[in-house]
């Protein structure tokens, strides 16, 4: 490669400290907003790099303080966008803190078998959240700060717990849908521990109220595509339902695809409610009545965990925080 054609030197803290007439040790001390340095003298710093367009090295950065300022955030997968509340509640806190967000989802490939976990730890986060299920990732004697998003088939030993109270948003979902008249109110599940949390409370929930408990797609992908084929059980199997409670809102949307293949309207024929109030439930196409799970909350009361155990001197008692939620109503449900 000729000089001409080679990239331009990336400026160092010691251009900087060069460029303001100073050492590397006050330029460190300017970045850092130590106010023992003189007005003059930061003036100049900033100056500098100002005029050298210069950015620290994070790296740098971590090796000299031993930290990393990191957290990881473990997923399911991108198809159901009911983590993006979290991680905007997270961010909130952690932004603030100074630190960042690694996202990583729990990848499935014959040519992929890195565990995300392991993966996590040699990056040395300071704590994960999970917001997946946890089984079969290598959790055990983990030496750093988690906390699990929903109740989870699978606990992390140690671990906090951030979540809604999935009892509650199930009550408010019947309630709702027993006020418009609605009787015959099936439900869509899907495999994990919090569908599987709402499934036992719709069930305990419709008994009480005289109800009969009626469930479709207890192995299906908790996706549109589980949504989709469980709705088609449901519509197969004869059950008489004017009403459907779906475990969550992506489900609930494929849920609505099968009824337009039967040719039944929402809400017209049938009315349809989700959870999580997930960004696809206000999409003007569907307007879905949705349970609001407080996932910003969640997601800021998750990172405030993981701050205050990443400062603690010693592991203390797990901390379980619930949530109470909140129904949010739109187009999705009408009385019969």
């Amino acid at each position: 490669m000729s000089e001409t054609n080679k990239a331009p030197k990336k400026p160092t803290i010691y251009d900087v400290a060069a460029v303001a007439g100073v050492s590397k040790s006050l330029v460190s001390l300017v970045m850092r907003d130590d106010p023992s340095v003189s007005e003059p003298r930061r003036d100049a710093v900033l100056a500098a790099i100002k005029k050298l367009n210069y950015r620290p090295s994070r790296y740098a950065q971590q090796l000299a303080s031993h930290k990393t300022r990191s957290v990881g955030v473990l997923i399911t997968d991108y198809k159901n966008l009911s983590f993006v509340n979290v991680l905007k509640g997270l961010r909130e806190v952690l932004d603030d803190a100074g630190y960042q967000v690694i996202i990583s989802d729990i990848h499935r490939s014959p040519n992929f078998s890195e565990d995300p976990v392991d993966a996590f730890v040699s990056m040395e986060v300071e704590g994960i959240v999970f917001i997946a299920e946890p089984a079969g990732l290598r959790t055990k004697n983990l030496n750093i700060p988690t906390v699990m998003i929903g109740g989870r088939e699978t606990l992390i030993e140690g671990s906090d717990l951030v979540s809604s109270d999935d009892s509650e948003g199930t009550r408010l979902v019947l309630e709702h849908l027993s006020g418009l008249g609605h009787r015959n109110i099936a439900h869509l599940t899907g495999v994990g521990g919090i569908a599987a949390n709402r499934r036992n409370s719709y069930v305990k929930q419709m008994k009480s109220r005289g109800f009969k408990p009626v469930v479709f797609g207890h192995s299906q992908p908790t996706t549109e595509i589980g949504g989709y084929l469980g709705a088609k059980e449901l519509l197969a199997s004869g059950e008489k339902f004017t009403a459907i409670y779906a475990a969550n809102d992506y489900m609930a949307a494929g849920a609505i695809s099968a009824l337009k293949e039967q040719n039944l309207s929402v809400p017209k024929d049938v009315s349809v409610v989700g959870y999580d109030n997930a960004p696809i439930s206000s999409n003007f196409m569907l307007k879905l009545s949705s349970v609001d799970d407080m996932g910003i909350a969640i997601g800021r009361n998750a990172a405030t965990l993981i701050l205050e155990r990443a400062n603690e001197p010693k592991k203390a008692t797990p901390k379980v925080v619930l949530l109470k939620p909140d129904l949010v109503v739109r187009k999705s449900t009408r009385k019969i």
